[in-house]
């Protein structure tokens, strides 16, 4: 999909688009751009997921309020299409609305009978909101007429191909790739809309890219266009160097590399999922963090090798944490125990988010969400069921009510001595440190 112009991919999320005024915002944001081809990605309006997702929960409780409910989700946009869009553009609009409503209820009138809904349907329900938010600013869009070039809509249902997976969805490229050259002319400099979110696989049956699956899609966008840049418009200035409602001096960094976004979204940052940096990633397109709500702000620059000096990037937390400690003479010199460790936990489906070992392989222990620990440690102790009851193991400690700090930056790499500046930190505040785990790359102790 190469251009001679390069595309530029923009992703904006819910909060960009909670309402008419905001949609008037993205719209000029977009027509300030630079000459060339633009993809914009759209999520749903702020909050209308959630609302959809919860009509499903509704029809399964066999609970007749789901209509109520789809009634106001079509009065957000009936007062949003209404207030942007001529008065027959906006009928028409809404016309195409009310068949989706209709189509929603009856497939909510079968969950309901059956009280269960597959993932399929809930899959399908999911969708709608990405598919009203870009319909609508297709409409709008084309009626300011403001930015040359053809204004054209793309749903990812006909041309995102993925297939789910333990690591969840996986694009399949070559498929994508042959289907968006087919929907969109050879050379062409104007505008995409692009349902974000939404996917189909192999078969046709619509799916989604599950959670933060909006950003995920501007990634894939920006891949599949070959893009030049991929901005993701927030409503924030940026990623900050830490929690500003902790830290009140924290301050927007200009500019990332790829792993310390990952690691900082990993470690809690909320600006970025590290799932959505991967299409990028591989193919080294640099995307911003920027505000739509101030757009004149220069936001930060993640990229495979930023201009900075900055040892640490940031410091990030997770809270409601509890550590397991799996201990023992017994495990010294066998292997294959983290395995079953592990592997314990995976069939239980539960995330482990940090892990530190003993060198002597005496002790080894994982944090995991707190809400997890008591399943864990249950699972964890039947795994060990025999070495426990032999004494190989000596217990299984769980210790609740913690939290996990980072600190993150390439720049700690064969740095001497920052490390000590984080210990000695936490050690005036009397802050007792439970298990350290550190990158191998001396970027994230």
């Amino acid at each position: 999909m190469a251009n001679s112009v390069p595309w530029v991919v923009h992703k904006f999320g819910g909060s960009s688009v909670a309402d008419a005024d905001c949609f008037r915002r993205v719209a000029d944001i977009v027509i300030a751009q630079p000459a060339g081809p633009q993809g914009i990605v759209l999520s749903a309006c702020r909050g209308i997921t959630d609302a959809l997702l919860k009509l499903v929960e509704l029809a399964e409780q066999q609970d007749e309020s789901y209509r109520a409910e789809i009634a106001k989700i079509r009065a957000r946009h009936a007062t949003i299409a209404e207030t942007l869009l001529r008065p027959e553009a906006a009928q028409l609009y809404l016309a195409g609305f009310d068949r989706d409503c209709h189509d929603i209820e009856g497939i909510l009138h079968t969950v309901r009978l059956t009280r269960a809904a597959a993932r399929n349907v809930i899959d399908l329900i999911a969708g709608y909101g990405e598919i009203w938010s870009t319909k609508l600013f297709h409409r709008y869009f084309e009626e300011r007429g403001s930015r040359p070039g053809p204004v054209k809509w793309i749903d990812a249902r006909t041309v995102l191909v993925v297939e789910w997976g333990p690591l969840g969805p996986a694009v399949q490229w070559t498929e994508s790739h042959e289907k968006l050259a087919a929907a969109v002319p050879k050379g062409f400099e104007g505008t995409l809309i692009i349902t974000g979110f939404v996917a189909s696989d192999r078969r046709g049956v619509q799916t989604t890219l599950g959670r933060n699956g909006s950003d995920f899609s501007g990634s894939i966008f920006g891949a599949l266009l070959e893009a030049r840049e991929i901005q993701i418009w927030t409503d924030v200035d940026g990623v900050l160097s830490a929690d500003p409602r902790r830290v009140p001096d924290a301050t927007i960094i200009d500019s990332l590399s790829y792993n310390e976004a990952m690691e900082l979204a990993y470690f809690g940052a909320k600006v970025i999922h590290p799932q959505t940096m991967a299409p990028a990633v591989g193919r080294d397109i640099p995307i911003w963090i920027r505000n739509t709500f101030a757009p004149q702000k220069q936001g930060t620059l993640i990229c495979a090798k930023p201009e900075s000096s900055l040892p640490v990037k940031g410091i990030t937390t997770i809270e409601r944490v509890a550590l397991i400690n799996l201990e023992g003479a017994g495990m010294i010199g066998v292997p294959g125990t983290a395995h079953r460790l592990f592997g314990a936990l995976r069939e239980e489906g539960i995330s482990v988010i940090l892990i530190s070992q003993g060198s002597s392989e005496h002790s080894i222990c994982c944090a995991i969400p707190q809400d997890q620990a008591e399943r864990a440690a249950a699972v964890v102790r039947a795994a060990f069921e025999r070495e426990l009851k032999e004494g190989q193991i000596q217990d299984v400690d769980v210790t609740p009510d913690l939290a996990i700090l980072a600190a993150v930056g390439d720049g700690m790499a064969g740095q001497p001595g920052v490390a000590a500046k984080v210990f000695n930190a936490l050690g005036s505040a009397s802050v007792n440190i439970k298990a350290i785990a550190q990158g191998a790359s001396n970027d994230q102790p």
